[in-house]
């Protein structure tokens, strides 16, 4: 595929920094593509130069001032000619928008936008932004768009309507992560960077400098970057009397940003406005903590845990802020900080977003060659395995194609038996909508299956439907507004089990959620499956499957690994994913050797990623596994019977090896918990005893269900009393919610 980039930001040898985003985007896109590069080089920043190799990258450099419509004219001619034999032409920068506007390419367009005064029109002069509303229709001319965040993406939208505009976000690399260092010198190490001008607010930052000194902190400031508010900024710091605890850097190259990082105890950005603040990135990627401010896309990427957004340009909020977030992140590893954003903006993520956004878009070219606002084809695949003509996968396929049609289609995968044994199933004014494949294997586990027909998949994203289950009318459709509106890689559903008013309550997440959320803050790990929209390219890039073989459990590793380590939002009250009850031979409501119903522990607590992940995140999914998985097994095993000696040591092992691998994962246990932990762990303690401990655990509302045996753990956020609470709260939100809006 051949693609031809346009912009007017760029490295000259005059400007060497000029749209080094642009570079890194230009790469990442060159994995999927043969790329080439026009340059609109603006009059400041032209070298002479016209045909150049950069970094591997062929450009040709057109001379265009955007304030002079005889050169935009002129470079509208040039454009023309250089983007003839182009599959796709793929514009960055606002300004690039105006020669294209004048003569629209013949190929498929797609623009990515970068520009804060979208956002932020203050920033602009007077006379721009009363011009501003009228530039912004140029948005509407391509055939998709990009933005780097939704915070960018939303007034696009306003001018776009119902065409194309996605999430593809900055690149920010990860890499080696240098430990945090020694604080034993008592100071407290503040790094910014970004340019000395009014939206950064360095100013700001140097008030708060100066009353962090106030309250007795050994701070220090070293800000990277130049700009036009260097004298102030330095006269600033004079007045304060913190001079020498201020060390402006100017412009300097990635390895000593990189550096001053490493050397940093906290990133403190007291931005006014950023649309993506790829440098606040880059500090968590570095595994150290933020303290920014709250206009901008860096909300969709902070997570509670390793920072804070500030509101209000004032010194003594930023200076709590900065003093609290110290204080509570001390105790994180650099490389538990970096996790949080782990490899998600990585220039193998981004491109696989921008090779989706090609696939879509030659897909929107009418069969004359012309654009076209219709996608071509829906957007979900929805895949649902089914072993036998006895399930009621007809009931299954009915509830996407009738209810969920718009946006979806249905891939049936038939598990070791002939497609027309299945079809029959199928009602019979759908069949020819359905496709169907076959999947052959030796394992009875439906995650084989499952894994066939996410493969053979086509659509953006892919979501799995057990055959005895149905989504409720509008399902797909709320995930999709979900995705569109966090950029997540997996929306988790809404669950209700036999009918759709039957809320499942989990996860428990924290009141009012619906978007992005965590794993441990919104106690994710507790949902057990991976129902929802899967992002295809990130699976993908990632290798991110259910585990095959696997009886029970095949999910568990899948959905928590996706959780933990991808963005996640949750489709809170839309239409929910209904599990059926009416089938007789679910595999998950057999007694099995533990052994076999556990068997699917080792994929996650011996896996790399698990034991990457924050301590934190170890911790709350061990309490699940416990809570959930382990008492589970010995609930339903109720008869003493069952307890064979072998049995006895597989348990007692089993609850040893969560405990070792999640530490704390007892605490916010309750009594009764841990008295049958103790029980799991003691082959010699009887079975009836072991049965009776299993029995007294579910009889909630008594003290020993409801309290840890530590009192400092009775708030645990996994703890019963906030557990049970959440989970009330989450059973029925989504109904008041209706109640509510009227629905």
């Amino acid at each position: 595929m051949r693609i031809t980039v346009i912009t007017t930001w760029f490295p000259t040898d005059v400007a060497p920094s000029r749209g080094s985003f642009v570079v890194r985007d230009i790469h990442s896109i060159a994995r999927h593509a043969d790329v080439r590069l026009v340059h609109l080089v603006p009059p400041a920043d032209d070298d002479g130069t016209r045909r150049l190799v950069h970094e591997g990258i062929d450009v040709l450099r057109i001379p265009m001032d955007p304030k002079r419509p005889d050169q935009v004219l002129q470079a509208a001619r040039g454009v023309k000619e250089a983007v003839r034999d182009a599959d796709a032409v793929h514009s960055m920068a606002f300004s690039t928008l105006l020669p294209l506007a004048l003569r629209r390419p013949a190929v498929p367009w797609i623009h990515t936008e970068h520009w804060s005064a979208l956002t932020t029109p203050a920033t602009l002069p007077k006379p721009a932004q009363l011009g501003l509303p009228v530039l912004r229709r140029l948005l509407a001319m391509p055939d998709r768009v990009t933005a780097v965040c939704d915070f960018l993406a939303r007034p696009i939208r306003e001018v776009r309507g119902p065409r194309p505009t996605e999430i593809v976000p900055c690149i920010v690399e990860p890499g080696p992560v240098e430990a945090r260092r020694d604080r034993s010198d008592g100071s407290l190490r503040l790094v910014s960077t970004g340019g000395l001008i009014d939206r950064k607010d360095p100013l700001l930052a140097v008030d708060v400098l100066a009353r962090l000194v106030e309250r007795g902190i050994d701070a220090h400031l070293e800000w990277l970057g130049d700009g036009p508010l260097r004298e102030d900024t330095l006269r600033r710091a004079q007045d304060r009397g913190v001079s020498d605890r201020l060390t402006l850097a100017g412009s300097v190259p990635g390895d000593e940003v990189r550096a001053a990082l490493a050397r940093a105890d906290l990133f403190f950005g007291p931005t006014r406005a950023d649309n993506f603040f790829v440098s606040a990135a880059e500090a968590i990627v570095a595994g150290r903590p933020v303290v920014l401010g709250a206009t901008g896309g860096q909300g969709e990427y902070v997570r509670p845990q390793v920072g804070a957004l500030v509101a209000a340009q004032d010194v003594d909020a930023y200076t709590d802020s900065v003093l609290e977030v110290d204080a509570r992140t001390r105790d994180l590893g650099a490389q538990e900080i970096a996790d949080t954003i782990g490899d998600s903006f990585s220039s193998r993520t981004v491109g696989a977003g921008y090779r989706d956004q090609y696939a879509l878009l030659l897909e929107q070219v009418c069969e004359n060659g012309g654009p076209s606002t219709s996608l071509g084809r829906a957007p979900v695949d929805v895949i649902i395995a089914c072993h036998t003509p006895t399930r009621p996968v007809g009931r299954a396929v009915a509830s996407v194609l009738e209810g969920n049609g718009e946006h979806a289609r249905v891939t049936v995968v038939c598990h070791n038996i002939d497609v027309a044994e299945i079809a029959e199933a199928v009602h019979p004014e759908h069949r020819d909508r359905v496709r169907f494949l076959e999947h052959r294997d030796e394992h009875r586990s439906a995650s084989g299956p499952f894994n066939a027909g996410i493969r053979a998949s086509e659509g953006d994203f892919v979501a799995i439907l057990g055959s005895d289950d149905t989504l409720a009318p509008g399902a797909v459709a709320s995930w999709l507004e979900v995705q569109r509106r966090t950029g997540a890689d997996f929306v988790i559903t809404r669950l209700a089990l036999g009918s759709a008013g039957s809320g499942v309550p989990t996860p428990a997440v924290r009141m009012c959620r619906s978007g992005l959320v965590d794993l441990v803050a919104d106690r994710l790990s507790y949902r057990s499956a991976p129902l929802g929209l899967l992002r295809r390219s990130m699976l993908e890039a990632t290798g991110i499957a259910l585990v095959e073989g696997a009886t029970i459990g095949g999910d568990v590793a899948m959905v928590t690994r996706l959780m933990a380590t991808r963005r996640t939002a949750y489709d809170r009250v839309g239409p929910a994913y209904v599990i059926g009850e009416d089938a007789g031979d679910r595999v998950t409501y057999v007694v099995r050797p533990l052994q076999e119903q556990l068997g699917f522990f080792p994929d996650l607590l011996e896996s790399e990623w698990f034991s990457a992940l924050p301590a934190r995140a170890r911790r709350a999914i061990g309490t699940k596994l416990l809570r959930i998985h382990v008492f589970g097994a010995i609930f339903y095993r109720d008869e003493a019977s069952i307890w064979t000696p072998e049995q006895r040591a597989d348990l007692a092992a089993i609850t040893a090896d969560v405990i070792a691998r999640a530490p704390g994962c007892l605490q916010p246990l309750s009594r009764a918990d841990r008295r049958l932990v103790d029980a799991s762990l003691d082959p010699a303690v009887p079975a009836d005893d072991l049965i009776a401990a299993a029995q007294a655990r579910r009889r909630h509302g008594r003290p020993e269900t409801l309290f840890p045996r530590q009192v400092l753990h009775v708030l645990d956020r996994e703890a019963p009393l906030r557990f049970m609470a959440a989970s009330l709260a989450t059973r029925h939100l989504p109904r008041l919610h209706g109640q509510v809006s009227g629905r």
